[in-house]
């Protein structure tokens, strides 16, 4: 510990310049005369010694007056010392005191007598009501984003004490080394000397990043700068009951898509890992739709210890709206991650805007007839995708505001009026496909669609391509390139047709990255966040938020065959040939019809989720003529939040900036009319299920965790207390100094009165 950080306030010492204040006085006080020797003059001169000794009660007397303000400059840094001596002393000084209370759900563990969570609560009212009035107190919510509960330290305990009453249960995960660097950075700016942070927790190690050492060394640089270290305790409330039982845990759903249309089956999946036993055991899962149970849709598993076990579900809506679907498990030791949710989006239908850039009089010969003719291959009154064609000439925005995706089939080229349409409606949360063929204009597609600050088009066309004469089994699709979940059913390992198809002619194009606003790594709708995303671009010189270009398929020969990548809040795709049969045989194949709705779909699903994570905020398309002051977001807790409405060319929308906890969120009008079903609108929050390994601290982790004095783990408030005042006790002494600053401005007086009335003759 540095000298400075023996002062509280050591910019205070900056003061210590006015030492120089009493020497200036002196220096200018002393006058200069005239000397004129006259006879009687030898008689009045002092001796040598008597001027020695008044010069000396003059330096005297100057550095009295100098300590004078030494004294008052160290005083107003307010010094402090440490040691057991102090404890008595320091029992009694203010603190600051932030408590740190984990709110995660492996909290609310079922142990004797209590939950942690319970002792927690009970530990922290207990430990308010030791604090004195002087202390000021600030609670933080640690969760995966720690919540500061109080806009400001506050210094009324029962106001605390009622915050703490108003806490959410647990959910989630607690990022607890976040939030004790968070309770270091508000207590670097605290007005006491004593300041505390108290976390009560279960001791979990999920959380604690004690297998980061790199952070911990940044959290000790930031430590070791500030005047006054506060001391961290960490109090153990599970009292050594975490996970000492079996524990069961449902993972997150997985949709087949989260944007459906009525009677479109979704397929639902999702894992349960069993841990903490010994022995097989039997579970059921249970299908929840919009939170009512469906008891024909129940599936009981075996399970084995430390094993999981797939379930699937598959379910069909008829009605249009967003739906919660929940996976859920009888509780057990641990109800935290016993239920799994996830909304769908379900629509009338999927409407699609087709241009056809090569249509011809015989329609059979039009580049979007197989097109057009699979996507009402249903024959049904209410088709899943209700398609529109019509020619590049035929084009508006009034056309094609209406519409989810838009197919740009090889058309010739594109003015600027129909990029920045298209540019628009992708920003807004669309999707855009290019289907390519010989009517391109490869150099007008470059400079339009590809140059900087447009990116519309997720490629750069090099050259037209064909089938070498020597192809034993022709050129096709690479069966192991199709990944993406939409895509793996057409694999020919999952028997699909896909790769049976022979591509006689396609474009070659190069795929750059461009750059990207993320820190995960690239996908084609997942790289950038929806905070990301509200960014409105409605000027035509802005560049949008884009994703880095992702190769969905390939061909037998690596070249890219479907590339896609979000741009704005939604997508933008290339198919490298044509969606006709001119240049391949796949309409002749069985998968083609699943394949286009399937990508479609994929390019409507809506980039900001209805599916989200914790911190994400939350967005929703709405009519243009919606009263926002008459709705509301619900929060998991059912606190009442408002809306922000956004203006967007293609569709109004409203936002929730923030979603501080897991779990469902709706939005919901706030009075329902007359004869309203006032049916939500459903988010799901999802949150980190690793916190259902309920493994606790280990003592080597715990020893690395307090070391150089960082962390001090506590067993109850008694060894609290006790330690509290320990042989690292501090105190000020600033009061200390002010006295002694009295003293000596008694002696600074007395010195100089008694040198203005007679020091020089007794002194002579």
């Amino acid at each position: 510990m540095t000298v400075l950080n023996s002062f509280l306030n050591p910019w205070m010492l900056a003061g210590l310049a006015g030492l120089l204040l009493p020497v200036i006085a002196h220096l200018l006080s002393r006058k200069k005369y005239d000397q004129v020797d006259w006879g009687a003059m030898q008689f009045l001169e002092l001796d040598p010694r008597a001027r020695r000794h008044i010069r000396l009660e003059e330096l005297l007397l100057l550095l009295v007056r100098m300590g004078l303000v030494a004294l008052l400059v160290v005083a107003f840094a307010r010094p402090w010392i440490g040691g057991a001596w102090l404890g008595g002393m320091a029992s009694t000084e203010p603190r600051d005191v932030v408590l740190v209370i984990d709110g995660s759900y492996s909290m609310d563990w079922d142990s004797q007598p209590a939950s942690p969570r319970v002792q927690s609560l009970q530990l922290a009212r207990q430990f308010l009501n030791e604090l004195r009035s002087s202390d000021t107190i600030q609670i933080i919510d640690a969760r995966e984003q720690p919540r500061l509960l109080l806009p400001e330290p506050v210094r009324d305990i029962y106001r605390a004490r009622e915050t703490l009453n108003e806490l959410p249960a647990p959910s989630g995960t607690a990022d607890l080394a976040a939030a004790v660097k968070r309770a270091v950075q508000i207590l670097s700016v605290g007005t006491n000397l004593h300041r505390e942070v108290v976390v009560f927790t279960d001791l979990q190690a999920y959380g604690w990043k004690a297998d980061d050492p790199a952070w911990w060394s940044r959290f000790d640089d930031t430590r070791s700068q500030l005047p006054v270290s506060p001391r961290i305790w960490v109090v153990d409330a599970a009292q050594g009951e975490l996970g000492h039982a079996a524990n069961f845990t449902i993972e997150r759903i997985q949709l087949s898509r989260e944007m459906a249309v009525r009677g479109l089956p979704i397929k639902i999946a999702s894992k349960v890992k069993y841990s903490g036993g010994d022995a097989p055991f039997t579970r059921k899962v249970y299908l929840e739709i919009d939170q009512q149970r469906l008891n024909d849709q129940t599936v009981q598993l075996k399970l084995t210890p430390e094993g999981e076990t797939s379930v699937d579900f598959e379910y069909r809506f008829e009605s249009p709206g967003t739906h919660l679907i929940s996976l859920v498990l009888d509780n057990d030791a641990l109800p935290g991650d016993n239920r799994a949710d996830a909304v769908v989006t379900v629509a009338e239908s999927l409407p699609v805007l087709l241009i056809d850039g090569d249509h011809r009089p015989d329609p059979t010969k039009s580049e979007t007839y197989f097109a057009k003719a699979a996507l009402l291959a249903t024959g049904d009154d209410h088709p899943w995708i209700k398609a529109t064609v019509i020619t590049p000439d035929e084009f508006t925005i009034e056309r094609l505001k209406p519409m989810s995706v838009a197919v740009v089939a090889n058309v010739e080229t594109l003015n600027e009026s129909v990029i920045e349409a298209l540019r628009q409606f992708a920003i807004s949360c669309h999707g855009v496909l290019f289907t390519l063929g010989d009517k391109v204009d490869k150099d007008r597609y470059r400079e339009m669609l590809f140059k900087a600050g447009a990116e519309l088009f997720p490629c750069r066309l090099e050259s037209l391509a064909a089938e070498e004469t020597n192809e034993k089994r022709g050129v096709r699709i690479a069966s192991n390139s199709l990944e993406l979940s939409w895509l793996r059913p057409f694999r020919a390992d999952q028997g699909g047709t896909l790769s049976d198809a022979r591509w006689s002619r396609w474009w070659k194009v190069a795929v750059p990255d461009l750059p990207v606003r993320s820190s995960g790594p690239p996908t084609a709708k997942n790289d950038l966040t929806d905070d990301e995303l509200v960014v409105q671009t409605d000027a035509a010189h802005e560049s949008p938020l884009v994703g880095n270009a992702v190769v969905e398929a390939r061909l037998t020969n690596g070249d890219p065959l479907l590339i896609a990548r979000r741009f704005g809040r939604g997508t933008t795709a290339v198919l490298t040939s044509s969606l006709d049969a001119d240049w391949n045989t796949l309409p002749a194949k069985q998968d083609y019809v699943p394949f286009l709705h399937e990508l479609l779909f994929s390019l409507a699903s809506p980039t900001t989720s209805r599916n989200t994570e914790v911190g994400s905020p939350l967005l929703l398309v709405v009519p243009a003529n919606l009263k926002i002051g008459e709705f509301q977001f619900l929060t998991p807790t059912n606190e009442s939040l408002p809306a922000e409405k956004l203006d967007d060319p293609f569709q109004p929308m409203v936002r929730l900036r923030t979603t501080a906890l897991p779990g469902v969120y709706r939005f919901i009008r706030k009075s329902p009319l007359p004869n309203e079903l006032n049916r939500p609108e459903y988010f799901a929050v999802n949150f980190d299920r690793a916190e259902s390994n309920v493994t606790p601290l280990t003592l080597a982790q715990r020893e690395f965790l307090s070391d150089q004095d960082r962390l001090k783990f506590i067993a109850d408030l008694l060894d609290l207390r006790q330690n509290m005042f320990a042989e690292d006790s501090r105190a000020e002494f600033w009061w200390l100094l002010l006295y002694v600053f009295l003293g000596s401005l008694a002696i600074e007086t007395w010195m100089t009165r008694r040198m203005v009335r007679g020091g020089y003759s007794d002194g002579a």
